[in-house]
């Protein structure tokens, strides 16, 4: 399966793939991508980036729906990391209401918040 890469495209790709920072997704997905401009098969290229051939399939059409924009995962330094887990969620919840029951703010015109109880 090949893809037209523009020669501007290429020296980018080029670039993203010679990188030696975390980016390594984009870096797979940066070579795969030139492999199969120069006629690669699926196969090869797979082994080569160490991905199944659905997955450089699936690269290969996203880089034909949105070209550089699919090389950039937003993975990159597993920034998904930061979201805490279902079980760090449970860790913040407070173990007690925040204000005590009965007392609901209410607004005022200054910039403090006033409490009424009910």
């Amino acid at each position: 399966m090949q893809v037209e890469v523009t020669p501007e495209e290429t020296a980018v790709l080029i670039r993203w793939k010679k990188r030696s920072d975390d980016h390594v997704l984009v870096r797979m997905k940066a070579e795969a991508i030139l492999y199969a401009s120069e006629g690669v098969s699926i196969s090869i290229i797979a082994k080569m980036v160490e991905r199944t051939e659905r997955t450089v399939q699936e690269w290969l059409a996203e880089w034909r729906a949105t070209r550089m924009c699919s090389v950039l995962t937003g993975h990159a330094g597993n920034q998904n990391a930061a979201k805490p887990a279902r079980a760090q969620k449970e860790e913040l919840k407070p173990s007690s209401p925040s204000r005590p029951p009965g007392r609901a703010p209410t607004p005022s015109s200054g910039t403090s918040q006033r409490y009424v109880t009910s």
